[in-house]
C-alpha cells in the first residue's frame, strides 16, 4: 500500500475544560494511526466563533492533523472521524495538492477598487 500525505481540519466542541479539549484532540490521531498511517504534526488552533450554527454549536476547537496515510484507508479515517461524537465538522484534504504558505502567516491581498465608486 502506497502512503500519501494527508492534511485534516477537525472543528471540536467547544463545551468542556481545557484538559477535556486536550484529550480529545489526541484522541484524533488513534483513527490514523488504527488504519496504518503516522502523524506528522498535530496543531491546536485555538477556540473560534463558527460562521453558522453546527449541531446545536456556535463555537469550536480548530485542530489541524498533518499524516501519512495508505490512500486506500482514508474511507475509513473519516467513517471513525464521524462515529467521535466531540467532532462537530472535519475535512480531509490530499497535501500533495494543497498549497502551503511560504510562512507562518497566510498573507491575502487587500481588494482594490476600480471606478469612481
Amino acid at each position: 500500500m502506497r502512503t500519501r500525505g494527508y492534511e485534516a481540519l477537525v472543528i471540536l466542541k467547544a463545551a468542556g475544560t481545557e484538559h477535556e479539549i486536550a484529550k480529545h484532540a489526541s484522541q484524533l490521531e488513534e483513527p490514523i494511526k488504527k488504519v496504518g498511517g503516522t502523524i506528522e504534526s498535530s496543531q491546536h488552533m485555538g477556540r473560534r466563533r463558527l460562521a453558522f450554527r453546527i449541531a446545536r454549536q456556535t463555537e469550536g476547537h480548530y485542530h489541524l492533523l498533518r499524516f501519512q496515510a495508505p490512500a486506500e484507508r482514508i474511507g475509513e479515517i473519516e467513517r471513525l472521524f464521524r462515529l467521535n461524537e466531540a467532532i462537530v465538522r472535519f475535512m480531509i484534504l490530499n497535501a500533495d495538492e494543497t498549497p502551503r504558505p511560504t510562512s507562518g502567516l497566510v498573507h491575502t491581498a487587500a481588494p482594490t477598487r476600480t471606478g469612481n465608486g
